[in-house]
C-alpha cells in the first residue's frame, strides 16, 4: 500500500493505533444498571443557537403574515409541506470585500401520515437504568407516556405559530371515538397509567386523548385545498393504556393550548417524581419527523413502589418545575431542530467526525469504531455509553434515537460510508461536522492545502461550488497555485477569510421575512470527551474484524476529490485519477439533485430514507 493516493503502510498503522486507543478509551461497564451522566440529559444547551420554529415570537401574535410553502408530492400516498427558509454565512473580516454567503434550505412543515406506536418489552431502555446523582428519581418507566405526551404538546405548539399565517387553516381537536369514558374491551390486557387523584376533567380527558387507544386528537392546517397533520403526530391505536382516576369524568372540553398541556405533564412528572426521563422522552419525538408515517415501539409502562409526591417537588433539590419551564421556552428551537430531518442525522453523524483525518485515513480512524461498536451487546446500555463518552454534547440526541431505535440505522450507515453534514444545524448546535468550517491557513510558499483550497472555493461559490460537499472528511496534499481556480488564486494571500453563521431567516410570500440573528451568547462549556480508564487496555488481536479494509477511505478519497474537481482536474494530478480508488468518468454529466428534496422525499422504511436522503445530498 502507499501511492499518490493510498497512504503509506507505516502512517495507516500508526493512525489505526491512535484510533483505536482513543476509541476503546470510551467504553463503559457491561452492567445493564449503569447509570447515565448527568451532562447526558441536558437537552437545553444543545440549541443555544437555534432559531425558533417559524420565527417564534419574533413576528406580533396578532399579525397576519404567510409562510413561503411548497407542497411535495410522495409516492407512498399524501404527500408533505415545506417552508422556504435561507441561512446567511459571514466570509470575511473586512480586509477583503467578499460578500456573504446565503444557503436555501426547505424545513419540514406538515405531512400526510400518522407515526403509529406500540409498546414491546423489547424495546430500548425497557429497564431503565437511571443517572448519576438522581437516585431517587424516575424509579418507574414512563417514556412511552411522556413520549406520547411531549408529542402532542408540540403539535399544539405548532398550531400556534403557524396559525399565524393567513395562507392555513390550523385546528388542534379530539376525536370522537373511545376517548370519552373508558376502555371496556379487553381491559384485562390495559395498562393503568396513575395521573393523580387531584386532576380535574380537563386534565383527564387531555390525558386519555393523548394515551387512548384511538386516533383521539388531530393537529391539522389546511393549505391549498389540502389537509396535512402536525410533524409529530402520533397515534396510540394498540398502545393498550387507560388513564385511572376516581370517579367517571365525560367532559367535551375543548383541547388544551400548549402551555397547559405543558402544566398538565408538569404535574404528572412531580406526581410520579420524573426528571431524567421527561428529557429523553422529548428527545425521542424529535425524531418523529424522521419516521414519516413508519411505526415506532417504546417501552411498557412501569410504576415505581415508592410513595409518590403529592405537590410541588416533593422537597427535592432537583428542580422538576424549572426542569419544565425551560423545556417550555426552548420549545420552539426544538421544533426547528427536529424539522430539519437531514440537520438532525448529521449531528449524530458528526459523532464519528475528527477534523485531523484526512480523507484517504478515515478507514484507519473509524474501522476501530465499529470493531468496539459490534462487540457491545445490544441488549445493554454500553452502547449508549459509549456514544455519551464519545461526544457529550449531544448525549441526549443519542439517548433520544436509541429510544426510538433510529441510532441502529443512523450506525449502519455511518459504517457503510454514508455520513451527513448539515451547516445550518452544525451552527445551530455548536458541533464540528465538516472540515469545511475550520480555518484557513496562511500560505507560505507557491501551495496551498486541499482543504483550505476547498473552503476558498466554497466561500467564492466559484461555479459548481456553490453548495457544501457532504463529504466532512478534508482531502490530502496541496496545489500548485498556477493549477487553481481564479477565485482561489485571487484569495490565497488574504487573511482573514472564513465561514461563521451570521442569520437565519424564515421566507414569507411578500418579499419580506422573519430574521433571527445569532446570538452574542458566551460559548457553551464544551463537554469533552469521557475518557475512562477502569478497565484493562484492549488491543487489536481481541477483537474480529477487517481493520485493514479501505472501503471507507476509498469513499472518501473519491467523494471530496469529485466536489473539488467538480470543473475538471489539473495535469499534475493525472496520476492520482489513473489509480483504481478514482472513477471520474461522467461526473461532469451528473445533476445534483434538489437539496431540499432529502428533507421531504422519504421511504416508510428508514433504511430506505437513509439512503435516500444521502443520495439526494450528493454533488
Amino acid at each position: 500500500m502507499g501511492d499518490a493516493v493510498r497512504p503509506a503502510d507505516d502512517i495507516f498503522n500508526h493512525v489505526l493505533q491512535e484510533s483505536f486507543r482513543t476509541w476503546s478509551s470510551y467504553l463503559a461497564s457491561e452492567d445493564e444498571g449503569h447509570p447515565f451522566p448527568q451532562h447526558a440529559i441536558d437537552l437545553g444547551s444543545l440549541v443555544c443557537q437555534t432559531p425558533p420554529f417559524l420565527g417564534g415570537s419574533a413576528a406580533a401574535s396578532d399579525e397576519k403574515i404567510a409562510f413561503a410553502c411548497e407542497e411535495k408530492q410522495s409516492t407512498q400516498g399524501k404527500g408533505s409541506l415545506v417552508v422556504n427558509a435561507q441561512s446567511t454565512w459571514r466570509t470575511s473580516t473586512g480586509k477583503c470585500d467578499l460578500p456573504p454567503r446565503v444557503l436555501s434550505k426547505q424545513l419540514l412543515l406538515a405531512v400526510g401520515h400518522k407515526v403509529s406506536v406500540r409498546l414491546s418489552t423489547d424495546s430500548p431502555f425497557s429497564h431503565w437504568p437511571g443517572v448519576h446523582g438522581l437516585s431517587d428519581y424516575d424509579e418507574g418507566n414512563y417514556l412511552s407516556v411522556l413520549y406520547l405526551a411531549w408529542a402532542y404538546i408540540l403539535s399544539a405548539r405548532w398550531v400556534e405559530l403557524l396559525g399565524r399565517s393567513r395562507d392555513h387553516e390550523c385546528q388542534m381537536s379530539y376525536s370522537p371515538p373511545s376517548c370519552e369514558g373508558p376502555v371496556h374491551s379487553n381491559k384485562q390486557h390495559m395498562i393503568q397509567i396513575d395521573i393523580g387523584d387531584d386532576a380535574c376533567a380537563e386534565e383527564v380527558s387531555w390525558w386519555r386523548a393523548v394515551l387512548c387507544s384511538d386516533s383521539c386528537w388531530d393537529a391539522t392546517t389546511k393549505y391549498n385545498g389540502h389537509e396535512y397533520l402536525s410533524p409529530w403526530s402520533l397515534s396510540a391505536t394498540g398502545a393498550g393504556l387507560i388513564v385511572t382516576t376516581k370517579g367517571f369524568l365525560n367532559t367535551r372540553a375543548d383541547p388544551p393550548d400548549s402551555w397547559t398541556a405543558l402544566e398538565y405533564l408538569r404535574r404528572f412528572c412531580v406526581h410520579h417524581r420524573l426528571y431524567a426521563q421527561c428529557s429523553v422522552a422529548l428527545a425521542g419525538v424529535l425524531y418523529i419527523p424522521f419516521m414519516r408515517g413508519g411505526t415506532i415501539a417504546l417501552p411498557f409502562p412501569k410504576e415505581s413502589s415508592r410513595l409518590k409526591s403529592k405537590e410541588g417537588d416533593g422537597g427535592s433539590t432537583v428542580p422538576i418545575q424549572e426542569l419544565l419551564k425551560e423545556h417550555g421556552q426552548l420549545l420552539a428551537k426544538y421544533m426547528t431542530l427536529s424539522s430539519n430531518v437531514w440537520g438532525l442525522r448529521s449531528i449524530l453523524c458528526s459523532t464519528f467526525f475528527n477534523k485531523d483525518i484526512e480523507c484517504n485515513l478515515v478507514s484507519a480512524w473509524l474501522n476501530p469504531a465499529f470493531a468496539i461498536l459490534d462487540s457491545i451487546s445490544s441488549k445493554s446500555n454500553s452502547k449508549a455509553a459509549f456514544l455519551i463518552n464519545r461526544q457529550p454534547r449531544i448525549g441526549i440526541l443519542w439517548l433520544g434515537a436509541l429510544l426510538t431505535d433510529l441510532a441502529k440505522s443512523i450506525l449502519r450507515d455511518v459504517r457503510a460510508g454514508m455520513t451527513a453534514v448539515d451547516l445550518p444545524a452544525s451552527a445551530w448546535t455548536e458541533t464540528s461536522q465538516s472540515f469545511l468550517s475550520s480555518e484557513i491557513e496562511s500560505i507560505d510558499g507557491d501551495y496551498i492545502h486541499r482543504d483550505d483550497e476547498c473552503r476558498l472555493l466554497f466561500i467564492t461559490a466559484f461555479e459548481s461550488h456553490d453548495r457544501p460537499p457532504i463529504w466532512p472528511w478534508k482531502p490530502f496534499g496541496a496545489t500548485h497555485l498556477s493549477e487553481t481556480e481564479l477565485s482561489v488564486f485571487e484569495h490565497a494571500w488574504c487573511t482573514g477569510h472564513y465561514l461563521e453563521y451570521d442569520s437565519w431567516e424564515w421566507i414569507l410570500t411578500d418579499n419580506r421575512s422573519i430574521k433571527n440573528t445569532r446570538e452574542q451568547t458566551s460559548q457553551p462549556t464544551d463537554k469533552k470527551s469521557q475518557y475512562l480508564h477502569n478497565r484493562d487496555s484492549p488491543v487489536l488481536e481481541d477483537y474480529t474484524y477487517n481493520f485493514f479494509s479501505q472501503s471507507l477511505s476509498e469513499g472518501a478519497t473519491r467523494g471530496i476529490f469529485r466536489w473539488l474537481r467538480s470543473t475538471g482536474y489539473p495535469s499534475s494530478e493525472r496520476p492520482m485519477y489513473q489509480l483504481f480508488w478514482f472513477d471520474m468518468e461522467g461526473t461532469d454529466d451528473e445533476e445534483a439533485p434538489d437539496d431540499e428534496e432529502s428533507d421531504v422525499e422519504m421511504q416508510n422504511s428508514l433504511r430506505k430514507t437513509h439512503v435516500q436522503l444521502w443520495l439526494e445530498e450528493l454533488e
